[in-house]
């Protein structure tokens, strides 16, 4: 159903695209109680609000995300990442400026698979470390949507290491909590559950993981990036932007990845 979901919002122009991306994940989330009843938890936890009605809000938002999403490799998208505007006030870029390879973290926040594209167009060699998808179709269309926009695909981290010598970044999603090994820290009173992969390359590097935001305001993409840090920093920033910009973030399939600290 993903997959023939992504084929129908390609095959679209642009607005209508956008409302059949809306209405099918408002139904979907409809039909998802247990999915709206996880919504609102998370909300209540990461944002200090609750709001029975806030699924309405974020699936809207995030329905019209996934049909940019769905259409990166579209010269109408291409121009939008074109003129993405890339906060550089908070010292992050000092890595790429000294032309050290960074570890970049992106999260289901805004439309997180044009951030690639966007370092990309800068000049920069991204590879973006990808794990597998259980829906074999799905992965292929992501499969050719991200090498579409100027990036190589990485399976693993052995795959990213002879690369970390020279300038370029290593992308990976810290959010995607179901696979691979895990590493738990406490953050404002929230216990955050993150793949561990990201931080253990950074290690490596010794520089520390950018956490990095993207969403569209007002018809142009900002790109928000933070300074490299640990586990706790970076899980402080995702909490930071959720909560200036909620309906932007993907709420649920997370269960169990957050959690009250003071609960646990």
């Amino acid at each position: 159903m993903p997959a023939l979901a992504l084929t129908l919002i390609r095959a679209l122009p642009t607005s209508p695209a956008v409302f059949l991306s809306r209405t099918i994940l408002l139904v979907y989330l409809l039909l998802r109680p247990d999915y709206r009843a996880e919504i609102r938890v998370l909300y209540r936890l990461v944002c200090k609000r609750d709001s029975r009605w806030f699924w309405v809000r974020n699936a809207w938002c995030v329905g019209r995300n996934l049909a940019l999403m769905a259409r990166l490799d579209r010269p109408s998208v291409a121009t939008v990442v074109d003129s993405a505007r890339v906060c550089r006030d908070n010292g992050s870029n000092c890595l790429l400026e000294q032309e050290l390879h960074t570890t970049m973290a992106s999260f289901h926040f805004g439309t997180w698979e044009l951030l690639p594209g966007v370092y990309a167009r800068e000049g920069l060699p991204v590879r973006l470390v990808t794990g597998r998808q259980t829906d074999g179709k799905l992965a292929a269309q992501l499969e050719r949507l991200r090498a579409g926009s100027g990036v190589s695909l990485a399976r693993s981290l052995r795959e990213v290491l002879g690369a970390t010598n020279e300038p370029g970044v290593s992308g990976f999603m810290l959010d995607n909590t179901s696979r691979g090994e895990q590493v738990e820290v406490e953050a404002d009173g929230i216990v955050v559950r993150m793949p561990s992969a990201a931080f253990k390359l950074s290690r490596r590097r010794g520089n520390g993981v950018v956490p990095a935001f993207i969403r569209l305001e007002r018809s142009r993409l900002e790109v928000t990036t933070y300074p490299a840090g640990n586990e706790r920093e970076v899980a402080l920033s995702l909490l930071e932007q959720v909560r200036q910009h909620p309906e932007e973030w993907v709420f649920w399939a997370k269960a169990g990845a957050f959690r009250s600290a003071e609960a646990a």
